[in-house]
């Protein structure tokens, strides 16, 4: 049985307990009082209790409804237990005051009513604060609904003093009666108590533990936090070296290649020497302006002027003029609209792929083809160079595939037959054109 069905239950075993209690005493007295005017001994009855009782159906319908209006409040706090704190404060108020006009039409002989408002007190309530406010609630209450305090101050008879009304075994009987009733409700009033500060301790449990699990998970985020942070700087480390290699290296390689040209027509055809330097001055600084932006992580700055295919054409015809490698391009594409990260790969694999075939190559053509299979780009790139029997990967060819994985693509090579490359990436969010 779950927590809150015991306490459902022992709630509804102090409702019933308290409602007989409230109809032996209340009842007992009416019924006392009925009997002795009944027998013409109402004048000897007043000198005995020298008050003047209230009427019987009086005195027994406000015990009764007090006591059920009682109850409505009971079971209408612990719905609204969540509700607004002075919503539930004005509840509480008045669950005291009619267990107060159901005690006084009692004349304050039986204060077990006193408990049930305590245990919905108890409940309701949370933080030092309070529990403070609510002792002295208590407190009062108690003090005000008991007979040798307040009731003899307001000379309330005592049941006791009805009792003359009935024989001795009948006396005898109904105090045994209201004893139980009175021992019965203070057991109840226990065992809800009990179960209340257990579940207090347990709910602290409870929030302790996720406390603690809080602080391992926020600990484990910190450490999450670093190795990202780690991780990131690392991958800073490749994307500069990948990009300061991709540019820097492409530049170099041209330049290199236009120098040796230089140096070979500059006796022969001077002038010719000096346009070849001047391109050359073009792609060096180019080269440069690639660097910068690789540095600001920005795109290469042809892709920043030209579509891609102008960007590639003019990669190409740049490489083509320092180096005098001769170089076509295949595009049998039909114009593309690609995200930025596919369209710098493009850019890169082609870069890379003729850097290398004129640096490591010594190619003098160099073919690159694009093409589109369903969702699939690729990019072919086959040179005339020396080629090699066991490609080992170096630092370009590594980048070209960390680049491609990135998009889900792949990259493949052949070196037995001068060099070739082919680079394929899925097409995520391209979309053609006119």
């Amino acid at each position: 049985m779950s927590r809150e069905r015991v306490f459902t239950s022992l709630q509804q075993a102090a409702y019933i307990l308290n409602l007989a209690a409230v109809c032996l005493v209340a009842g007992s007295m009416a019924y006392s009082i009925q009997a002795v005017v009944d027998a013409m001994e109402a004048e000897a009855f007043l000198e005995l209790v020298r008050v003047r009782p209230w009427k019987p159906q009086t005195m027994l319908a406000t015990a009764l409804i007090c006591y059920l209006c009682l109850v409505f409040l009971s079971c209408l706090g612990q719905l609204w237990e969540h509700k607004r704190r002075a919503l539930r404060n004005t509840v509480m108020v008045l669950e005291m005051l009619f267990c107060i006009g159901a005690t006084v039409a009692m004349n304050m002989d039986y204060n077990g009513l006193v408990l049930l408002v305590v245990a919905d007190m108890v409940r309701g309530q949370k933080g030092s604060k309070q529990k403070v406010v609510l002792g002295v609630a208590i407190v009062g209450l108690y003090t005000i609904v008991n007979h040798n305090l307040t009731g003899a101050y307001f000379n309330m008879i005592p049941w006791e003093q009805f009792l003359t009304a009935y024989g001795a075994s009948t006396q005898a009987f109904l105090r045994g009666t209201l004893s139980v009733f009175s021992s019965m409700n203070l057991v109840l009033f226990i065992l809800y108590m009990t179960m209340l500060i257990q579940g207090e301790y347990r709910e602290r449990e409870r929030i302790q533990n996720l406390n603690d699990q809080l602080e391992e998970a926020n600990q484990k985020l910190k450490e999450y936090a670093a190795e990202a942070e780690k991780n990131a700087e690392m991958r800073e480390r490749n994307r500069l070296a990948r990009e300061i290699h991709d540019t820097l290296g492409h530049a170099l390689t041209g330049i290199v290649a236009g120098i040796d040209a230089s140096l070979t027509m500059l006796d022969i055809a001077p002038e010719a020497a000096k346009q070849q330097l001047m391109k050359i001055g073009e792609v060096a600084r180019q080269g440069i302006t690639d660097v910068r932006r690789s540095v600001s992580k920005l795109r290469p700055d042809a892709l920043e002027k030209f579509d891609l295919e102008r960007a590639v054409t003019k990669l190409l015809e740049d490489t083509s003029a320092a180096s005098g490698a001769e170089i076509t391009f295949d595009h049998q594409v039909t114009p593309l609209k690609f995200h930025e990260d596919e369209e710098e790969a493009i850019y890169r694999v082609v870069q890379e792929a003729t850097t290398n075939a004129i640096r490591h190559g010594h190619a003098t053509k160099i073919h690159i083809a694009i093409s589109k299979v369903g969702q699939w780009l690729t990019i072919t790139v086959k040179d005339n160079g020396t080629g090699c029997g066991a490609v080992e990967e170096g630092f370009g060819l590594k980048h070209m595939q960390e680049r491609l994985e990135l998009l889900n693509g792949s990259l493949s090579y052949d070196g037995r037959d001068g060099f070739w490359i082919e680079a394929r990436i899925p097409i995520r969010w391209g979309e053609e054109y006119g």
